[in-house]
């Protein structure tokens, strides 16, 4: 039976999966059977060992990943044995802990409401209009973000409070405290609060935690260079004395320090956790040797990593493409141009992947795919849960489960329209407050406001009777059905003939569809249940993935990892974007922006390409660019340039770029010409003019001495100081006339 399960295995997995006694640290490289290593290892305790199904806790960060596993799960072990496991993300894991035993901390039902990033900004604005703090002076977003920051270094509201040093600091510590507050005050708990509070209650209710360390005597964890502090606390805790706590990951890929991620949980495992095994994972896969080696050259140059090095089987592949654009008009043309060449030739769209740094750079992209009738989805972007309408239908059904949420009771009580104004929802409030009461509470006892008349009161009234009926417990299905009889919301939109309309009718259809599904799939389907799995959708589990649907898929970097394409496009490759301006002030902040390009490059099998732009437009008009240091740091041997006016130019051979031939020139896609000029057989150069070098980049014209072929011409270079040529056979491209 071992030598069945083990024999897909290299000798380093194997080990991997052999080792099943106190802590181990296995270093998987992007590519390197990772899932594999951890679906194996379950199987394994569970064949070879008889560990019960029920005492194995398997956590990582997405939907996807947990379900991959599960999947792979049903063809290793019984399929009665792998329904037991249980295998989850992290905050899924823990909203099932506090669902148990939520009651024993102060002020919580087990009927808690998650709630989203735009309901927890929207309690942020309410608790500054409480203290008089104008939303447009001090941005909400940025506080909920300092707040989450806290919280995901584990810092309470009173330990921030005296840790507040800056003026900003000290307007978070005010909100802070009154933000966790009303979140009780509405049974509601935001993404944070599931790790934290799961960590108070095991600290606080020993009895809980010894529950669960004599339950689970196996935890795995996945990805573990993503966990932050509060995590790390948390599988500490379920490990026990036991120590039998095997976690996955790679340092290399650690992106996630915005989110409150600590790359030294990985780095420093051995000291956390004495007589710790370490393995490496550093066969590949799914990538060429070429684009591995490509992408170790960039992240060897971080100084905080374990080495590792990626090697492969497989065939040593082409080169790293890098294209220099004109403009952002020509990176776009040029990306759509090579999809349109390889999907001639045979290749699927969704074979196709375009990466960016953030999502403001998709744009032009989209317009370029329209206009060559190429399909796309863009990942990340709006969400199908983040449109008005479903967060109307699913904020009924959390009223349904929650009476005490307040934010949802709000966004429905007049929605659709029922007569019930601002004026009549202000005073609900006050008097709720007055009490001491929920807003839900106010409104069934709505006879006793007396400001509020007789036909407002009776429209209050019908409001709540709609809750009257169904529970946390029932079918969702069934309660979304009474939701949209006892409404007529699905009607309010059938009788308009806007095409908005009817999209929002379609999408109401699919949120039906999506229960049915959810219902047909779940062991023990219920309204409550249906809820915690929507509120813990990552951007990556919403990413189409039916084997019928042929697009090109657009995301951030941050959103391609787990991923991989046959054929990737990291665009927008340069100073300020990538690292991006915001992340280049510290050495720490650098090494990140470099690990989210190796995640990047490492996404691509077969071909990579890298496209930057010399210059692109902005509000101030034309802004020149300046190559990203990563692509400095790729080996020259590992990478071919490209761009409008050579098919190809190798940063060793000079003599290509003399008597330049560009008859052979694409014309399938046109930049703008605004500020470009044409290459001159015989170039004459003026002081001031804005050039471009193959080699060093974007410079400007310093000075320009001698005549004829003894003419010289110095340039000095954005990144690359000052260069003297042979103005006759200088390969420089004027892009900007004199200044």
């Amino acid at each position: 039976m071992s030598d069945n399960l083990l024999h897909s295995l290299n000798n380093i997995q194997r080990q991997a999966v052999q080792h099943t006694t106190g802590p181990l640290l296995i270093l998987s490289g992007a590519g390197s059977g990772k899932t594999r290593v951890i679906t194996h290892r379950i199987a394994y305790l569970i064949k070879e060992h008889r560990v019960s199904p029920f005492r194995i806790l398997a956590v990582t960060f997405t939907n996807k990943a947990a379900n991959e596993m599960k999947e792979r799960l049903e063809t290793l072990v019984d399929p009665g044995v792998s329904k037991n496991l249980w295998v989850a993300t992290f905050h899924s894991t823990c909203a099932k802990f506090l669902r148990r035993d939520i009651e024993q901390l102060k002020g919580f039902t087990s009927n808690f409401t998650i709630y989203d990033k735009g309901e927890q900004v929207t309690v942020v604005k309410d608790v500054m209009r409480q203290f008089g703090l104008d939303d447009k002076q001090y941005s909400p977003r940025t506080i909920h973000d300092m707040i989450s920051g806290a919280k995901n270094k584990n810092i309470s509201p009173a330990n921030y409070d005296s840790m507040a040093d800056g003026f900003y600091e000290k307007i978070v510590s005010r909100v802070y405290p009154q933000y966790q507050d009303t979140l009780r005050k509405n049974n509601a708990l935001d993404y944070d609060d599931l790790l934290n509070y799961t960590v108070e209650l095991f600290k606080n209710h020993p009895e809980i935690l010894r529950k669960y360390n004599e339950n689970f005597i196996h935890i795995l964890v996945d990805e573990y260079q993503d966990t932050n502090q509060t995590q790390y606390e948390l599988v500490k805790l379920l490990a026990g004395e036991r120590k039998n706590v095997c976690v996955v990951g790679d340092d290399d890929q650690s992106i996630y320090g915005f989110r409150g991620a600590d790359i030294y949980n990985i780095l420093n495992f051995e000291k956390h956790y004495s007589n710790t095994e370490v393995l490496r994972l550093e066969q590949n896969y799914r990538s060429t040797q070429n684009i591995l080696d490509a992408a170790w050259s960039v992240v060897q140059n971080n100084k905080n990593r374990k080495e590792k090095k990626l090697w492969t089987e497989n065939d040593a592949g082409e080169l790293v493409t890098c294209y220099k654009a004109i403009d952002e008009t020509d990176e776009a043309g040029y990306v759509g141009t090579k999809i349109e060449e390889w999907h001639a030739e045979g290749v699927d769209f969704s074979d196709f992947a375009i990466f960016y740094r953030t999502n403001a750079q998709s744009r032009i992209f989209e317009q370029a795919l329209r206009a060559a009738n190429i399909p796309y989805q863009i990942v990340g972007g709006l969400g199908f849960y983040d449109r008005m309408e479903i967060k109307d239908l699913i904020a009924y059904l959390r009223v349904m489960c929650n009476p005490a949420d307040e934010i949802s009771v709000r966004r429905i009580i007049n929605v659709p329209a029922r007569g019930i104004g601002p004026t009549s929802l202000e005073r609900l409030m006050d008097f709720a407050e007055k009490q001491e009461i929920s807003l839900f509470e106010a409104v069934i006892r709505v006879d006793e406001i007396t400001k509020i008349s007789t036909g407002i009161n009776r429209k209050v009234k019908r409001f709540s009777k709609i809750f009257n009926k169904y529970g946390p417990d029932d079918l969702p299905a069934e309660v979304l059905e009474h939701i949209l009889e006892s409404t007529g919301y699905l009607e309010h939109f059938r009788s308009q003939r806007s095409i908005e309309a009817q999209n929002r009718v379609e999408n109401i259809e699919e949120l039906m569809n999506a229960v049915y599904e959810y219902e047909m799939i779940a062991d023990e389907p219920t309204l409550l249940d249906y809820l915690e799995n929507i509120a813990l959708i990552a951007d990556i589990d919403t990413m189409d993935t039916d084997e019928n649907t042929d697009k090109v898929p657009m995301m951030t970097l941050h959103s391609a990892k787990g991923l991989e394409f046959p054929f990737v496009f990291i665009v927008g490759m340069e100073e300020g974007y990538l690292p991006h301006q915001r992340s280049i002030n510290t050495e720490a902040e650098i090494e990140e922006e470099r690990r989210l390009c190796y995640v990047g490059i490492t996404r691509a099998m077969e071909q990579l390409y890298i496209v930057h732009a010399e210059a692109r437009r902005s509000w101030g008009g034309v802004e020149y660019k300046i190559p990203s240091r990563f692509i400095e740091e790729i080996d020259e041997n590992l990478i071919k340039h490209v761009d409008r006016y050579n098919s190809a130019f190798s940063d060793t051979d000079e003599d290509m770029y003399q008597d330049e031939d560009v008859d052979g020139v694409d014309q399938t896609y046109t930049p703008s010409t605004e500020y470009i000029q044409e290459i001159e057989t015989e170039p004459l150069y003026e002081i001031d003019q804005i050039v471009s070098h193959p080699n060093f980049g974007r410079g400007r014209i310093v000075e320009v001495s001698g005549k004829g072929v003894d003419a010289f011409v110095t340039v000095l270079f954005d990144r690359s100081g000052s260069k003297k040529f042979a103005a006759s056979i200088a390969p420089l491209v004027v892009i900007v006339d004199t200044l």
